[in-house]
C-alpha cells in the first residue's frame, strides 16, 4: 500500500508493507513501514533491483564458503595422509587471513539482478559448492605433487657461487 495523506494512514498501518510518499504527512509516515526519500515510485523499483543484487552476492558467498571449506578439509586431508605434510600454526593463520581477504571482495562483485524474484535453492548451491571445492582440492593436491616431485626448489637454500 502506498499513500501520503492522513486518510491513507489506517491502510498503511494495516498493509503488509506500507509505503509513504516523499512528501506525505507525518501521520502517513508514522504509519508506514517504508518512507520514500524521493518523489515518484521509481525508488521502489530501484530498491527491488538492489535487494536482488544483494541476494546474488549472498548466494555467491554461500557457494564460496562451501567450496573453500571442502577444498581446505579435503585438500589438506589428502596432503597429510599421502605426504605426511605437517601444517604449522602460522600457515593455518595465513590461509585464514587470505581466505577472509577473498571473501571481502564478494561484497563488490558486479552481479546482475535477476529479472524474477529469487529463492534459496539449497541443493543447487550445495552441489555447486561441493563440485567446486572438490575440483579445487584436487588441483591443490596436483600442484603440491608437482612442486614436491620437482627439483625446482632444491637449490633454494644453497648459497650463490
Amino acid at each position: 500500500m502506498t499513500g501520503e495523506g492522513v486518510k491513507d494512514a489506517p491502510a498503511l498501518k494495516k498493509a503488509d508493507i506500507g509505503i509513504a510518499a516523499a512528501k506525505g504527512t507525518d501521520v502517513a509516515r508514522g504509519a508506514s513501514d517504508i518512507v520514500l526519500a524521493e518523489p515518484g515510485l521509481s525508488v521502489i523499483v530501484s530498491s527491488v533491483l538492489t535487494s536482488r543484487a544483494i541476494f546474488q552476492r549472498m548466494k555467491n558467498y554461500t557457494i564460496y564458503a562451501v567450496s573453500i571449506t571442502i577444498r581446505i578439509v579435503l585438500g589438506f586431508l589428502i596432503l597429510a595422509l599421502i605426504w605426511k605434510f605437517d601444517f604449522s600454526p602460522f600457515m593455518v593463520l595465513i590461509i585464514a587471513i587470505l581466505n577472509d581477504g577473498t571473501i571481502m571482495t564478494i561484497s563488490k562483485d558486479r552481479v546482475k539482478p535477476s529479472p524474477l524474484p529469487d529463492s534459496w535453492k539449497h541443493k543447487e548451491i550445495f552441489a555447486t559448492g561441493v563440485n567446486l571445492g572438490t575440483y579445487l582440492a584436487l588441483m591443490t593436491v596436483v600442484f603440491f605433487w608437482n612442486v614436491h616431485s620437482s627439483d625446482f626448489f632444491s637449490n633454494y637454500n644453497k648459497p650463490y657461487n
